[in-house]
């Protein structure tokens, strides 16, 4: 019986023929400043049918997010239009719009409370109007009607935007909530519930992925999100409960953590994975529907905004001063303060692009256990700042800062007075190897000392 030689491999494209190859790029713009002062928020791109058109409410709530939680906020064509008349999951079929929301006295009742907190304050006091731009005429009646669009605080950075707790919006709300078990060990409670990754059914080469990530803890921690993890053992784990994690195969996990997609809800009760970039994801995993058992939705929403507010960053480079939500509070910010809240220090250190780290098979133990390879320093594609960390990346700078423990020749050297270190040789790796000659002297250096 004669051995078949099957076909080279071709990329799957099981999806490709329901998405648009030019999609359209929407705009969505604050109502209240000039086209010239650099009024657009964000760009999404239009991902949801082959005419490139985008699912109305992702980008209602996407917007919403960014203006500080405003639920009652809603789509128009101009500045002073009415909403647009498309149902909550309809498409949007334009390329334009701005995002309204009306003012503080305007809006109803029932809308304000929906971003009022039950456990922690809300997001934002939606009766206080903004802080007036030192030019306004702060002298005007309280009561008196207020001209043109409200000019609503937006949102510069996940770091300063507050979780709603208590509530969330619209098709979020629907998401059924199922409970595991706690125990508790994270990550064999993850492994054991989920066996293969959620997107792919991929048994090997799975990590363990955070919804809301292991860089965002003080975050995780101030907005009181352990509160939506599994009972009891949540006040153990923290971020890291397993109502937090899920499995994604390693190269998925990369892409997650890279901000490529996300996972949000675009019909009752059901969660899906929503692409931002890249083409050969999207043809792939765009808008399948994801298995979400045992997973808190409240992660989820405030994954989906993690991953959605960088994309504000052109709005803050504009060189304009901006009305920013700084700690829940409206302020007039500088040009060059909102360059600096665009692109804010990072705390991670990756490795350069120019230095090759070690070949995998070199590596310990340790950094490889649980599907951990520290695979982004391998890359050296690009370097990730501190809310891009993504889990591999934290076990790895967690196992620097523990360090290792030196060898009997380093340690000597160590303990070597600069006067008595010769220099490096180059070429040496930086590693120093100490002289028998200065090891002797030091001895007895440090016994006159004693003596």
């Amino acid at each position: 019986m004669a051995m078949r030689i099957r076909s080279p491999y071709r990329a799957a494209t099981t999806h490709s023929k329901e998405f648009a190859e030019d999609p359209h790029s929407v705009c969505f713009r604050h109502p209240a400043i000039p086209y010239a002062q650099g009024n657009l928020l964000i760009i999404l791109d239009g991902n949801d049918n082959a005419q490139g058109y985008l699912h109305h409410e992702t980008a209602r709530i996407a917007c919403a997010i960014i203006a500080g939680n405003q639920w009652d906020g809603y789509l128009a064509t101009s500045p002073t239009a009415a909403a647009i008349d498309v149902s909550p999951h309809g498409l949007l079929t334009g390329k334009e719009y701005y995002f309204i929301v009306p003012h503080p006295a305007e809006a109803p009742i029932e809308s304000l409370g929906q971003s009022v907190s039950l456990a922690v304050p809300c997001a934002i006091k939606l009766t206080l109007r903004p802080a007036p731009h030192p030019s306004e005429n702060t002298n005007s009646q309280p009561n008196a009607p207020q001209p043109g669009p409200y000019h609503y605080p937006v949102v510069p950075h996940f770091r300063e935007w507050l979780f709603p707790n208590g509530k969330l919006p619209g098709t979020w709300s629907t998401i059924v909530k199922r409970r595991s078990p706690g125990v508790a060990s994270t990550s064999d409670t993850t492994r054991s519930r989920d066996q293969c990754c959620r997107m792919t059914e991929a048994v090997e080469e799975t990590d363990i992925a955070h919804i809301v990530p292991l860089a965002e803890e003080a975050w995780f921690t101030r907005n009181y999100m352990i509160q939506y993890g599994n009972k009891h053992a949540s006040l153990r784990t923290g971020i890291n409960d397993d109502a937090n994690t899920m499995l994604l195969r390693a190269d998925l996990h990369r892409s997650f953590d890279k901000r490529r997609f996300t996972f949000l809800p675009k019909k009752q009760g059901a969660v899906v994975t929503h692409v931002l970039e890249s083409e050969s994801l999207r043809d792939i995993y765009h808008n399948v529907e994801l298995n979400t058992t045992s997973i808190a939705p409240e992660y989820f929403f405030a994954r989906f905004a993690w991953t959605l507010l960088p994309l504000v960053k052109n709005f803050l480079r504009h060189g304009q001063r901006r009305l920013l939500l700084i700690q829940g509070q409206p302020q007039w910010t500088s040009a060059a303060e909102c360059s600096d809240l665009a692109d804010p220090p990072s705390k991670t250190h990756s490795a350069s692009p120019t230095k090759k780290s070690r070949s995998p098979t070199k590596r310990s133990r340790a950094e490889m256990e649980d599907g951990q390879d520290c695979a982004s320093q391998d890359s050296g594609d690009e370097t990730l700042s501190d809310d891009a960390m993504d889990e591999s990346q934290y076990h790895c700078a967690k196992r620097a800062r523990r360090g290792r423990s030196p060898t009997p020749r380093q340690a000597t050297a160590a303990q070597l007075p600069p006067s008595h270190r010769p220099p490096t040789p180059p070429g040496s790796g930086g590693e120093f190897v100490p002289s028998p000659e200065s090891v002797a002297s030091t001895i007895v250096h440090h016994r006159a000392v004693m003596a």
